[in-house]
């Protein structure tokens, strides 16, 4: 290159930053070349920005005040408040059953066994006492013809006296008639013997009888009370089966059960971490899995004392989380509500009308595991120990170290 060349490139007027790149590149790789260093320049620009800012494009949030409600959600099932539990007699096998659903009164049929030989047994006892009735009739008809005959000859023994003394008999007579009628009463006595054996006898058959109806009636059990059938269930929590025709239960083993429908309640679980926020006379709302647009009050009547660790369903088997059992009556009397149904629960702890708040997404824990929030004020960021009262599943009330309208950081600095 000559002095005069590079003189003329220096002092001469600059040129422009588009001409130069047509001169080079063309129009068209001119403007792609271009575009694509203005976004390189607002990169660079945000990036830029960020690092002064020290929060970049974080999005923030007002603290405000409103209304709140504190409240606790969780699964549970439905049981009858009181109910009879209907238990399996003998060990026969069981031939039918009322249809699970059915509302039964006092005294219908629950449960047939298998009893054949005890219907054979009764019919037999029957028989039996039957005979012993009709015996004890004929004992009983055989001792009063021969009392009238024995009362028939101590009328005539006693009438030959007089008649001795005024010469009509004979002494003879008098004593073959006396003699007659001590034979009379000797058969009475033994009549009487008689009606006291065929009353034993009857009464031995009553008690058979009574034996084999009872054998007969516990192959049928009837409900002891109204109410609506719930079949039991028996296995495993794993493989849980209910009672069904042909199945042999155990003496005593749970078949099914009658609750009172009128005054249901909800058995669920809290963690730990809600113990200190649900107390009895808490209201809460019930929603049923099958009735998924209908709500019943309710009311939280205990929570336990001691905790348990929870079980997962699908398992069976216990977790590493620790839960309290909590009932809560349903306050209604509705024909949807049944025993063993999966329901909803929420249960409101604490009400505020106008709390300040921040949600749950602006708050973070320093390395004590404290609560902090990360506060963006005359374009710095500083993070900011708090207090809260306590949240829901939404937002944090704010107890001690922020006011109204500050701007909070809703991720943390630098997560850009």
């Amino acid at each position: 290159m000559t002095t005069q060349l590079w003189m003329e490139r220096v002092a001469g007027p600059p040129r422009r930053g588009w001409e130069i790149l047509v001169a080079r590149f063309g129009t068209r790789n001119a403007v792609i070349v271009a575009s694509a260093a203005g976004v390189l320049l607002l990169v660079l620009a945000i990036l830029g920005f960020a690092k002064v800012n020290g929060a970049g494009h974080i999005p923030t949030i007002r603290v405000k005040r409103g209304p709140v409600t504190i409240k606790i959600t969780e699964s549970g099932e439905l049981r009858a408040k009181d109910q009879v539990t209907v238990s399996a007699i003998n060990d026969k096998q069981i031939l039918w059953l009322v249809p699970e659903g059915k509302y039964v009164h006092e005294g219908d049929t629950l449960v047939v066994f298998e009893s054949a030989k005890y219907v054979i047994s009764s019919g037999e006892a029957h028989s039996n006492l039957q005979v012993a009735k009709a015996e004890l009739e004929q004992a009983q008809n055989d001792l009063a013809a021969q009392r009238s005959k024995e009362e028939a000859a101590r009328q005539r023994y006693q009438s030959l006296p007089e008649l001795e003394k005024k010469g009509f008999v004979m002494a003879s007579e008098v004593e073959q008639a006396k003699l007659a009628w001590q034979e009379l009463q000797s058969n009475s006595r033994s009549k009487e013997a008689s009606v006291k054996a065929a009353q034993a006898n009857v009464e031995r058959a009553e008690r058979s009888e009574a034996q084999e109806v009872r054998k007969l009636r516990e192959g049928v059990m009837l409900a002891p009370r109204a109410g609506l059938v719930v079949y039991a269930t028996s296995g495993t929590p794993e493989e849980p089966k209910k009672i069904s025709v042909g199945m042999v239960p155990f003496q005593g083993m749970d078949l099914m059960y009658l609750p009172d429908v009128s005054s249901m309640l909800v058995d669920t679980e809290i963690g730990e971490i809600d113990l200190g926020k649900v107390k009895v006379g808490e209201p809460a709302m019930v929603t049923l899995d099958a009735f998924p647009g209908v709500q019943f009050k309710g009311e939280v009547i205990t929570v336990a004392n001691l905790a348990k660790r929870k079980i997962n369903r699908a398992t069976g088997k216990q977790t590493g989380a620790k839960v309290f059992d909590v009932t809560v009556r349903v306050i209604a009397n509705d024909p949807r509500l049944k025993p063993g149904l999966s329901s909803t629960v929420e249960i409101l702890c604490q009400q505020y009308e106008n709390a300040l708040t921040v949600p749950l997404e602006a708050v973070f824990y320093d390395e004590n595991e404290k609560p902090i929030v990360y506060v963006r004020k005359h374009g710095k960021v500083e993070a900011r120990s708090v207090e809260f009262a306590e949240s829901n599943d939404r937002v944090a009330v704010v107890k001690k170290n922020l006011e109204m309208n500050d701007e909070v950081l809703l991720s943390p600095p630098g997560s850009l």
